[in-house]
């Protein structure tokens, strides 16, 4: 069997955990509050990288949130930091830096909402950190616009991609696991705050856009908590303000951490869906099924990526394939501590065995 790379193919990414153990790098407050601290170090982790993986597309790529070639000419970036973290840390909650792994918020800093009204008349332009990183960002455009291009918070690259969490993880990460009795205790409730999310990444998102001068052309959503709830709480209290993300954003990639079988049929009700970003064994053949050629980014479980070996990630890859026919796939490792680079390896491995080249190429 031979495929086509233009249609199957591989892209890895390091983990914080990784990079640290490996190469010794620290992730501290200034690498992510510090525009110019981060764009000297990002510049030693990807040479670190290239040289660790010179044959493979592996890359320090933010679990796959930057678009390769978004990342073709020099970047700097600004506020690089998870969405649900600077939501969090605009109502209230501190950034905490661990220095060797992915950083956090102090928890739940909504624990205790109960009226949603005072929410809805924050000034977010005034508001830290995102007064903080608009003032960045017009400081890196008068001294690097001439030679970089200016990534602002919720972007990652060029493309003009924004990413957010999805409405359940935030949810969950503003208010804790309470927000999942509230779907049933208090469904008006949920709606307005889940209203109240969407408007908010909405406005910080154009606003560091706008700033940076980088226009928006799509988005992704990524949802890692939504297989904890089934497809009907899915269709009443999310998909609507999915719907206006995508009417406002532009097409949709989709990620669901968990198995998401069950689930698949409601997400063929998100308008303008562009990609499905899946793994846990979530099956690609369901999903051709349901959705025919669609683009489908592919994570292989944890448990095989932690503890399978290179034999279990090459079947593994040869099923898959099989599954999915002649639609467009990209097969995404996640590289990190403690985990074999073997086993993430050996996707491409096989996909070379196949006929599938994915050489690695530069990125700033």
């Amino acid at each position: 069997m031979t495929l086509s790379s233009n249609r199957v193919s591989f892209l890895g990414s390091v983990s914080f955990g990784w990079l640290h153990e490996r190469g010794g790098f620290a992730f501290d407050e200034p690498y992510f509050m510090d525009p110019r601290v981060h764009l000297e170090r990002e510049r030693i982790i990807h040479e670190f990288v290239a040289k660790t993986f010179p044959r493979d597309p592996i890359y320090n790529i933010e679990a796959h949130l930057v678009q390769v070639e978004g990342r073709q000419r020099p970047v700097a970036l600004v506020g690089p930091l998870q969405p649900n973290l600077i939501l969090g840390a605009s109502v209230g909650a501190r950034f905490v830096f661990y220095g060797d792994k992915d950083p956090d918020i102090t928890p739940t800093p909504l624990a205790d909402l109960h009226d949603v009204a005072p929410l809805w008349n924050i000034d977010w332009a005034g508001t830290w950190p995102i007064s903080q990183f608009l003032d960045q960002i017009h400081e890196m455009r008068e001294a690097l616009g001439e030679t970089h291009t200016i990534v602002p918070p919720y972007c990652w690259d060029t493309t003009g991609r924004a990413t957010i969490h999805g409405i359940i993880t935030t949810a969950q990460k503003l208010m804790g696991e309470r927000i999942f009795l509230e779907l049933t205790d208090n469904p008006g409730f949920v709606n307005e705050f889940f209203a109240w999310i969407t408007d908010a990444y909405v406005k910080q998102i154009h606003l560091c856009a706008e700033a940076s001068g980088l226009t928006i052309t799509g988005l992704h959503i990524g949802d890692c908590s939504l297989c904890m709830v089934g497809p009907d709480p899915f269709i009443e209290f999310v998909l609507p303000h999915v719907s206006r993300l995508s009417h406002q954003f532009g097409p949709v990639r989709f990620h669901s951490c968990g198995f998401s079988d069950p689930l698949l049929e409601a997400f063929a009700a998100i308008e303008n869906l562009k990609t499905l970003n899946v793994g846990s064994n979530t099956s690609v053949r369901k999903i051709r099924e349901r959705f025919g050629p669609i683009r489908i980014d592919l994570l292989p479980e944890t448990k095989l990526l932690t503890l399978g070996t290179p034999d279990d990630m090459d079947a593994w890859v040869r099923r898959t394939i099989a599954e999915n026919g002649e639609g467009e796939l990209e097969f995404q490792g996640h590289l990190d501590f403690a985990q074999p680079d073997a086993n993430c390896l050996q996707i491409n491995r096989t996909l070379e065995v196949l006929g599938v080249t994915c050489e690695r190429t530069r990125i700033y």
